[in-house]
C-alpha cells in the first residue's frame, strides 16, 4: 500500500482518522502542523495526502502548495469551501475536496483514498491533436492516479488500443483532420465492444445531430467544451464504473 501523510490540526479528528486507518491497509503518518509535514516530506516519499486547508501555522492553504512542490495532489479536508477555494481548485493540484462537517465524512475521505489506490490499476487513453488539451486531460487524470497514455491521431490510437488491451476508457477529442471522432468510434467498435472499452468524446458545441450520431456509432458519452474539471471527473468515473457491463 502507498505511503499516506495526513495533516490535521484537530486532535479529535486525528484520533478518528487513526481509528479508521488502523482497520485498513494504509501505511500512514499523522501530523498536526505545516512544520511537521514539511519535516517529514524532506525525508519521506509520500504518494497520497489528506490536508486541512487552514492550519494554525499555515492558515491560507500553504500546505497545498507544499505538497504540490513535491508533485503530490492532496485531498483537502476543509471546514468550508468558498469561491476563492473553487478558483484555487481549478489551478492547484488537488485530487478532491471533502467538507469537514460530519463523522461520516472522514469515512468518505478513506473511501476516496481507496478509490485513488484502485485507479493506479486503470489505464485511460487520451486521443487529441491539441498539445494543450492533451496535457490538460493527462494532468487532471494523473491527479486521480489513473495510468494515462496519449496519442495525437486516429492511427496511433488504434495501435495503442491493440498494444494495450487493458485500456478501460478512451477520451477522444474531436479535432479534424487528425482526429475524427466519428470515424474513430466506428472503427474501434468493429473490434471492441462497449462492455470492454468505454469511449468518452469531447465535442465543440451542443449539436444534437453530432452527439446523437456519435452515440449511435458506439460512443458511450460526450462532454461539451468548455467543461469544468468537476464535470470531466464525473463523466470519467461514470464510465469507468460501467466497464464490464453492457
Amino acid at each position: 500500500m502507498a505511503k499516506l501523510l495526513i495533516v490535521e490540526d484537530s486532535a479529535i479528528v486525528r484520533g478518528v482518522f487513526k481509528q479508521l486507518l488502523d482497520d485498513e491497509e494504509f501505511d500512514y503518518d499523522l501530523v498536526a502542523t505545516y512544520a511537521e509535514a514539511k519535516a517529514l516530506l524532506s525525508k519521506t516519499r509520500y504518494e497520497f495526502a489528506v490536508v486541512e486547508r487552514a492550519l494554525k501555522d499555515a492558515p491560507n492553504g500553504e500546505i497545498i502548495a507544499l505538497f504540490n512542490k513535491r508533485n503530490i495532489a492532496p485531498l483537502v479536508f476543509a471546514k468550508e469551501i468558498d469561491e476563492d477555494f473553487f478558483e484555487s481548485f481549478q489551478s492547484a493540484q488537488i485530487a478532491d475536496f471533502i467538507l469537514k462537517q460530519k463523522y461520516n465524512n472522514i469515512s468518505n475521505v478513506i473511501q476516496k483514498l481507496k478509490q485513488l489506490q484502485a485507479n493506479k490499476n486503470i489505464t485511460i487513453l487520451v486521443v487529441s491533436d491539441s498539445h494543450i488539451y492533451s496535457h490538460y486531460l493527462k494532468q487532471n487524470l494523473n491527479l486521480q492516479s489513473f495510468k494515462v497514455l496519449t496519442v495525437s491521431n486516429d492511427e496511433e490510437a488504434y495501435a495503442k488500443i491493440e498494444l494495450h488491451p487493458e485500456i478501460a476508457l478512451v477520451v477522444v477529442h474531436n479535432e479534424e483532420p487528425y482526429v475524427n471522432a466519428m470515424a474513430f468510434v466506428t472503427n474501434v467498435r468493429l473490434s471492441k465492444s462497449s462492455k470492454d472499452l468505454k469511449i468518452l468524446a469531447l465535442v465543440d458545441e451542443t449539436n444534437s445531430y453530432e452527439t446523437s450520431s456519435l452515440l449511435n456509432a458506439g460512443a458511450d458519452d460526450y462532454v461539451v467544451k468548455p467543461f469544468s474539471r468537476d464535470e470531466f471527473y464525473v463523466r470519467v468515473y461514470q464510465n469507468i464504473k460501467r466497464v464490464g457491463t453492457v
